[in-house]
């Protein structure tokens, strides 16, 4: 809980600073939020794993086809609630990097006024601060959740078909080649073993779930070796991106169980 112990003072600190902007500086205070959740370790994976797979293009054109006059759009969001809580992130990134403006969006989904001021508080009370308390309870329960679950318990059901299980198993697959062409190893059999390692990594990703501690088991000590102590190789970029991947994919556990 270290990571997480300064975390919601500020957190709650930004999102009053966003719930009081006015429309122009609305972009500035939401980059700050944003960057607040990127540098927080471990909140910075459980936010990449909501939004993970998403499109956010193609939900909000089809949002707009639907819209026909000023506030007449009618927002539907995916069914899933986690899923929910990461296109509305998605949405608010989108104003945030200037590409719409919040009291734009508001002319055709939460109409109040010609004022823009009085159209950004409607898209913020409507939308932004029901999403920043969803997520900060999202936050506390997989903070908690990381802490309480016994390792044995943590048996993970995969979603062969998600986008962030087959960026996890490319990673591995991109790992595993990495190990087997190089040379860096000065034994032979730690190399091997390495090779082997890895290869049962990707076999227990294939299965229908995996037990998260006996996949942290065979790689956490490449992991551990190149992403953490070896820089500027091939294996060390491999390694890096197979920890942000699985920890993309499984959230905090993951982290955790990988020591990193």
């Amino acid at each position: 809980m270290s990571d997480f112990a300064n975390f919601r003072a500020v957190y709650d600190e930004l999102t009053d600073e966003v719930s009081r902007s006015r429309h122009q500086f609305l972009p500035d205070h939401l980059r700050s939020w944003f960057r607040h959740l990127k540098e927080t370790p471990g909140v910075n994976e459980i936010v990449a794993h909501l939004e993970s797979g998403l499109d956010f293009d193609n939900w909000y054109a089809e949002q707009k086809t639907r819209q026909t006059g000023a506030g007449s759009g009618t927002l539907r969001y995916p069914a899933d609630r986690k899923q929910q809580l990461g296109m509305k992130l998605l949405l608010f990134r989108h104003f945030a990097a200037g590409k719409e403006a919040a009291w734009q969006f508001a002319h055709a989904f939460v109409y109040s006024s010609s004022d823009l001021n009085e159209l950004t508080h409607g898209v913020i009370e409507q939308i932004f601060q029901p999403m920043a308390r969803e997520l900060r309870r999202h936050l506390e329960a997989e903070f908690a959740r990381a802490d309480e679950v016994p390792a044995s318990d943590r048996v993970v059901r995969l979603d062969h078909n998600s986008k962030s299980y087959a960026e996890a198993i490319e990673a591995i697959t991109r790992l595993e080649q990495a190990v087997s062409a190089a040379n860096t190893f000065d034994d032979p059999d730690e190399k091997d073993q390495r090779e082997a390692e890895v290869s049962a990594a990707g076999r227990l990703m294939k299965a229908a779930q995996v037990r998260l501690e006996a996949l942290a088991a065979v790689l956490k000590p490449i992991l551990v070796q190149f992403a953490t102590k070896v820089k500027d190789n091939v294996i060390s970029t491999a390694a890096v991106t197979v920890s942000g991947a699985l920890i993309t994919l499984f959230g905090i556990v993951m982290k955790n169980l990988l020591g990193l």
